[in-house]
């Protein structure tokens, strides 16, 4: 079976955190941010704001198809808050062979590894923060800048400056910011 090579990125990345990180959670809005920071060094997707953050329509596409496939398996994952509606996203194995450039490969490689066993509210957070920070065009200070809007855009998130500032230290030491 040959997929799409954007639908063959997604499942590869799901494989490789299924085979090796089993215990982590990637939920979808884990997913959405892993992408999100693949993309930054191999723009395959396009990403627009929404509640959690940067999303790609295209990404939730695929996900529902590969679902439907039988490619992937969808699972709810019981925490100790009643509202809390998670997911768990594991790839089904198969007979079917993966074939995607080793460049590529790389790439998601260093993406798992960056975005593995961080919780969701983590992964929203640094990509949030990318988000924002690199739209600062008013030489604002970067951390009040990216503070203000996250306050207003998502005031039940209640990012701390200091989660903002943590956020912004990670990003750079990853090189992902400035």
């Amino acid at each position: 079976m040959v997929l799409c090579p954007n639908r063959s990125t997604v499942l590869r990345l799901i494989q490789k955190t299924t085979e090796k990180h089993p215990e982590w959670k990637l939920g979808k809005k884990a997913l959405q941010k892993s992408f999100y920071f693949f993309n930054l060094k191999h723009n395959t997707f396009s990403f627009k704001w929404a509640n959690f953050g940067p999303m790609s329509g295209e990404i939730q596409q695929i996900v529902r198809d590969l679902d439907a496939a039988g490619r992937i398996k969808i699972e709810p994952v019981r925490t100790g808050n009643s509202n809390a509606v998670l997911q768990s996203i594991k790839y089904v194995s198969n007979n079917h062979t993966l074939i995607i450039p080793s460049e590529l490969d790389n790439k998601l490689d260093d993406t798992v590894q960056f975005v593995a066993e961080k919780d969701s509210r983590t992964l929203e957070l640094l990509a949030s923060v990318h988000f924002w920070a690199i739209r600062n065009h008013n030489d604002e200070d970067v951390t009040e800048y990216v503070h203000h809007i996250l306050d207003e855009l998502k005031p039940d998130a209640n990012f701390t400056k200091e989660d903002v500032e943590f956020a912004i230290h990670t990003l750079k030491e990853q090189h992902l910011l400035f």
